[in-house]
């Protein structure tokens, strides 16, 4: 029971690694909150299934690119718990955009699902946190200079975002509050049954462990994080060997 008592909010959490990582943390005794935009029944069902663990948790649901949405969000959570000890920033998507087509909204959504949300969050949770609190951020390969991907340019460049926001975070924010991000390779959530078996295979190949990372598995990570405290600042890259090889 490495987190009896904490209050952490996992955004992103009704499904894929979000789920995960709320299922670890109840677990391991925290009261969490779940929190999506779209998928309020899977995050309903999530809740429901941590409070059958014991703990005090609840959905709520938000859209996190607007900041009344987030402010009403951490209202919800000081009325209740009177604090927050972790915010988990994982909500994020990347959708494949052609070059040629893309235009300045599209460029505004994608940072602010994929960025912007997580500094607004980060704003508000800060006000939560009493003496010490854990920051984990929600990154990605795509983000690094050495794995981008054209097709998903605006998803990499809002990952990119995170990575440096993440290090001047913790340097704003030490030595009490925390604030690393994780940065996974290639995991095996839903959107992997959507693709065809020759796009799996060849993800393999470039994979030195030759398998693809569990939400499960990840979800480690993150409670690593949210314990210790020796990181911060830190972009932990869990991706199975996959930047060994500089792609």
């Amino acid at each position: 029971m490495r987190l009896k008592d904490k209050v952490a909010l996992v955004t992103g959490s009704s499904t894929g690694i979000g789920k995960a990582v709320a299922e670890l943390y109840a677990k391991e005794g925290a009261n969490v909150i779940v929190c999506s935009s779209t998928t309020v029944q899977e995050g309903e069902a999530v809740a429901k299934e941590l409070s059958s663990m014991g703990t005090d948790s609840i959905y709520i649901q938000a859209d996190l690119t607007k900041e009344s949405d987030v402010k009403k969000l951490f209202e919800k959570i000081k009325n209740k718990y009177g604090k927050l000890d972790i915010l988990v920033n994982n909500a994020g998507k990347a959708y494949g955009r052609e070059f040629k087509n893309i235009t300045q909204d599209i460029i505004n959504s994608d940072i602010d699902l994929n960025f912007t949300s997580a500094v607004l969050c980060s704003k508000y949770a800060v006000e939560l946190m009493k003496d010490e609190g854990w920051i984990i951020n929600t990154s990605s390969i795509r983000g690094t200079d050495y794995s981008g991907r054209p097709g998903i340019m605006m998803f990499c460049a809002g990952k990119a975002a995170m990575n440096s926001f993440t290090k001047n975070l913790a340097l704003e924010l030490s030595p009490k509050i925390f604030v690393n991000a994780v940065a996974p390779g290639f995991v095996h959530t839903r959107y992997m049954d959507s693709v065809t078996e020759e796009m799996k295979e060849n993800w393999l190949k470039d994979i030195p462990i030759k398998k693809f990372i569990t939400p499960e598995e990840l979800a480690e990570v993150y409670l690593m994080l949210a314990t210790s405290k020796i990181f911060t600042g830190s972009i932990i890259t869990p991706d199975g060997g996959y930047s060994i090889l500089n792609r």
